[in-house]
């Protein structure tokens, strides 16, 4: 462990695990490379173990906001872990064919940084929770369907499935590779979407009935097109219709108008659900 910075009420460390690789993920690239783990602890004293969020960034790896909804977590009393995702960049068509695959190491390297968090000595394993915004969000929910271990969940902005947030969405990473395998292989979109419903397995929607109601509060702007609202909606209702706010803005505007009402919408959700730190 390498202690990042301490400040008047909180702590971050830094820590790396060797990675569990499972034989069949194992052809991802990158996929030894160890777990890093950010993980940040309020500074008050005391024995009580705290609820962990486990917060999940956004596309890219970028920690734009995780700062922001980390030092408020803490701020609360919560322990918060971040595992910063690698960013892989593939063969155009081969991405195609190792989409599932590098979806499983996500969740995967994700299920093994919890597997270390639930033993340290400050962390209530028995409360905790996932936080994501945007693709953030969408790895969330399907974290939170892949493992019982996590007791609440709040998504702002994710939609599913997976194969049509790749074909539909108006995010450069994505589209890039769209076109690129429709170039290389002469499919048209429709090919393309038909192709990554019949890989994806790891995916929100599909494991969104694991996952009960009460437990999920999501966001959902009106007016997005890089997770395009009907996928939003379509991930609500195959969550059963959880606690929703939705909110007239577009995806990034959405995010930094309501910041304010996200930020104390989220905490008082994660009190409800994990009590008191």
């Amino acid at each position: 462990m390498e202690r990042l910075w301490r400040e008047p009420h909180s702590e971050l460390w830094r820590i790396e695990l060797p990675a569990r690789v499972h034989p069949e993920v194992a052809e991802v690239p990158r996929v030894h490379d160890p777990i890093e783990i950010l993980y940040m602890l309020p500074r008050r004293t005391g024995t009580s173990r705290r609820p962990l969020v486990f917060m999940m960034p956004i596309l890219s790896n970028r920690m734009l906001l995780m700062r922001e909804f980390a030092s408020a977590f803490v701020h609360q009393g919560y322990a918060v872990a971040i595992v910063p995702r690698k960013d892989l960049e593939f063969d155009a068509v081969r991405s195609i064919q190792l989409a599932e695959k590098e979806l499983r190491v996500l969740i995967m390297r994700s299920r093994q940084a919890i597997d270390w968090l639930v033993t340290q000595p400050r962390i209530d394993p028995e409360r905790i929770g996932v936080f994501g915004i945007s693709a953030g969000g969408i790895m969330g929910t399907s974290l939170m369907g892949a493992d019982p271990r996590i007791d609440a969940g709040v998504f702002v902005f994710a939609g599913g499935p997976m194969a049509d947030l790749m074909v539909d969405t108006t995010e450069s990473k994505f589209t890039r590779k769209t076109e690129a395998v429709r170039e290389q292989l002469g499919w048209d979109k429709e090919r393309v979407r038909r192709t990554l419903r019949g890989i994806i397995r790891t995916d929100p929607v599909a494991l969104a009935s694991r996952i009960r109601r009460e437990n999920v509060l999501m966001f959902i702007a009106s007016d997005d097109d890089s997770v395009p609202t009907a996928l939003q909606r379509t991930l609500w209702e195959a969550l059963g219709r959880p606690e929703m706010h939705e909110l007239p803005a577009g995806h990034y505007a959405g995010v930094a108008l309501y910041l304010p009402l996200l930020l104390a919408k989220s905490r008082e959700f994660l009190g409800r659900k994990l009590g008191a730190p």
